[in-house]
């Protein structure tokens, strides 16, 4: 506590403390003297007494992280309702076993419904072909979960592996549209997940959305922690608690919407101070912050910041994770730091595929007009989930920025057999629109998302955009008056305000807006080279020099 009060927290090595608290000899080697690792351990363990008991209502929480011997301080919450501290460590989390064993039961349809039926059956084949290529899953036999319900990490007395997890459904079909009910629960009833994934099919294209239901499942709950994909170790039922609401807080994120990203980084944050060692949480916490970064905040440097604190966290817990090291590339992006984050992309999907790293570095690939290259990663994300609301707003922004007018078309005519498009990826293809001269589509598509966003100033901006742009220019100027939307007081981004300003026709005020956003280093900027909407302005001699230098 001295040394880290001081801000001598490099100081606090394993040779360091056993030389100086417990008197070791200079040629200590705490590869064979383990004192400080085992009195380290005890501490945590009667902190965490501690605080249970006579220390449950102190102010000030100490604790010790697992593979640390830096102490966290933290505020104890109010209490009030508000969340409290825990000391959860990673041996609570994870223990030594071979991965995650899981049973599949057969998903249901009624009798009488041949097509939910037909889906039924493909769907369950197609998820156990594909669950025994997830790393860290082991598939077992549905009568194994009906085993010793009591010892979840028991083997049976025949030597078959007794299930931790089992995963199930049902669909349901209703004028040749589907709906796939998807659950995963612990063998001990808790229930860990439920999604819904709506389609319009018919008998053509059946097979078709097997693969698309069963591929976005196993993205969104295949395991992401290294020492489970790498068979070394099991969850712990302490573990499924947090997984569980760590999935809930990534189905908010997942919505893309202002308001779902700020709810689930109230969880995450809310569950990084229950289980600090768990390093999908401290991911998730990033992630959240480069999304509002990303969404017009005029706060984003810090934004950006908070996220950098929250991936290194992350990575120090699992140093293997594949979704820290993509969000580390987004992170090192918005730095402008090109390389290093070009080589956090391909260390993430070196280590792993996953639908989030190749979607990020698609992104990456974007802004620097690596169309190809970025379109070949887009592909192999939206196998993985084209459900995925975050895969279709930024396959709406590639056939924006590419100009890809044919793709776009063929992608739009078929993306809605996937459910309905999000806010943004609606915003971003009524740009498309316009570009490919269907301005009355693109106002339509912008006062359908009106109706719909209240007064959140982000999308309001984006709508008044789309209406300037569209010849709409009355509607466009009342709304940004009403709104306030180019006013120092409103909450956007100066990139924003500078799009806003340019499809207004004033590129004096836009270009000061750009300059504005240059200095603050806004987490949009990076865009500036391959948004279309710069056009009238790429020859100017500003704008080529804050290319120049962010570039």
């Amino acid at each position: 506590m001295e040394q880290t009060l001081h801000g001598h927290e490099g100081n606090l090595k394993e040779y360091t403390i056993g030389t100086e608290a417990y008197g070791r000899k200079a040629d200590f080697d705490p590869g064979q003297d383990t004192i400080v690792r085992t009195e380290a351990r005890r501490l945590r363990s009667k902190l965490k007494e501690y605080y249970e008991t006579e220390g449950k209502s102190d102010d000030i929480v100490i604790f010790l992280r697992s593979g640390s011997y830096v102490p966290a301080i933290r505020w104890r919450a109010s209490l009030d309702g508000g969340p409290q501290v825990s000391t959860r460590t990673a041996d609570e989390l994870w223990v030594e076993g071979d991965g995650v064993r899981v049973a599949l039961t057969a998903f249901k349809a009624h009798a009488n419904d041949p097509l939910a039926s037909a889906c039924a059956f493909g769907i369950t084949d197609d998820l156990l072909h594909r669950l025994v290529q997830v790393p860290g899953i082991r598939v077992v036999s549905e009568t194994a979960t009906r085993s010793h319900p009591q010892d979840s990490d028991s083997h049976q007395g025949n030597g078959e592996l007794q299930a931790q997890i089992v995963l199930n459904g049902t669909v349901r079909s209703e004028s040749n549209r589907l709906r796939v009910s998807a659950r995963v629960a612990t063998t001990q009833g808790l229930l860990l997940w439920s999604q819904r994934f709506d389609a319009a099919t018919d008998e053509d294209s059946v097979l078709k959305l097997n693969d698309a239901v069963s591929a976005a499942l196993l993205s969104r709950i295949a395991p992401r922690a290294s020492i489970v994909r790498r068979y070394l170790g099991t969850p712990t039922q302490t573990l499924y608690q947090f997984y569980s609401k760590a999935l809930a807080a990534e189905s908010l994120l997942e919505e893309g919407t202002v308001v779902t990203i700020s709810d689930s980084l109230k969880k995450f944050e809310e569950l990084v101070l229950e289980a600090p060692e768990y390093g999908r949480l401290h991911c998730g916490v990033a992630q959240c912050y480069m999304a509002l970064a990303q969404r017009g905040a005029s706060a984003s440097k810090e934004f950006v910041l908070r996220a950098g604190e929250a991936c290194k966290r992350a990575i120090a817990i699992d140093p293997d994770a594949i979704d820290a090291h993509s969000t580390q590339g987004c992170i090192l992006a918005q730095e402008w730091k090109w390389k290093t984050a070009e080589e956090s992309f391909r260390k993430a999907l070196w280590l792993g595929d996953q639908h989030a790293a190749h979607r990020q570095f698609a992104q990456f690939l974007l802004i620097h007009s690596r169309f190809d290259e970025s379109w070949k990663h887009f592909q192999i994300a939206e196998g993985m989930d084209p459900f995925s609301a975050r895969q279709k707003s930024s396959i709406a922004r590639f056939f924006y920025y590419s100009r890809w007018h044919g793709e776009a078309k063929e992608y739009y005519a078929k993306v809605l057999q996937y459910g309905p498009l999000p806010i943004e990826a609606t915003l971003i293809r009524a740009f498309t629109d316009i570009q490919m001269g269907e301005p009355k589509n693109a106002v339509a598509l912008a006062q359908g998302v009106r109706r719909k966003v209240g007064t959140v100033q982000l999308y309001l901006a984006t709508i008044a955009e789309i209406f300037a742009l569209s010849n709409e220019v009355d509607q466009a100027r009342s709304l940004t008056a009403s709104a306030g939307l180019l006013t120092e007081q409103a909450p956007l981004s100066s990139f924003r305000k500078a799009c806003l300003a340019l499809a207004l026709n004033e590129p004096a005020k836009s270009l000061e807006f750009l300059s504005e956003s240059f200095k603050r280093r806004e987490a949009e900027l990076p865009w500036i080279a391959a948004d279309p909407r710069f056009d009238k302005i790429r020859e100017d001699a500003t704008y080529r020099s804050i290319v120049r230098a962010v570039l």
